[in-house]
């Protein structure tokens, strides 16, 4: 009983505020003009304001160019021994690794931090500590050094 009581008041309550709402959207009508009122003003329509020229058509953007590290198509190919593998964090099926490796090329060695994505579990099963790696680095700059996924090699 009480539970349909309150849905009436629910009810009564929702036509009210519909009401009140139509009410609110119905045109004003102004009152009746008295007789000997004089003309009636009219209001200048004012012409809108012309709309902006569109703007030109952009150019075809150009075809899009590989966005990967430049390394990749620049540096110089190398095999790294892999010194520790440190999995940060895993999203899917991606895993983002911190790797420590040790390159030696003509004579000079030096050990490098590289971050990397593998992007599969399969990719990342691959990299084992003490084995290789195949990476790209620049012969200027040793510090600057990213894995060659493309490559096949390593163990």
């Amino acid at each position: 009983m009480t539970g349909a009581v309150a849905l009436a008041i629910v009810l009564v309550i929702a036509v009210a505020g519909m009401s009140l709402a139509m009410q609110t959207q119905r045109p004003v009508q102004s009152p009746p003009r008295p007789q000997g009122a004089g003309p009636r003003r009219v209001r200048e329509r004012r012409p809108s304001p012309t709309p902006p020229p569109p703007p030109p058509p952009r150019p075809a953007d150009p075809e899009p160019e590989w966005k990967g590290p430049e390394l990749l198509r620049t540096g110089a190919k190398a095999e790294a021994k892999v010194v520790s593998v440190v999995d940060e964090r895993t999203l899917g099926p991606v895993t983002r690794s911190r790797l420590v490796l040790g390159l030696s090329v003509g004579g000079q060695e030096w050990e490098v931090t590289v971050r990397h994505a593998f992007q599969t579990p399969d990719s990342r099963s691959k990299v084992k500590v003490g084995g290789t790696v195949p990476v790209r680095y620049n012969p200027d700059d040793h510090t600057k050094v990213v894995l060659d996924p493309d490559r096949e090699g390593g163990s």
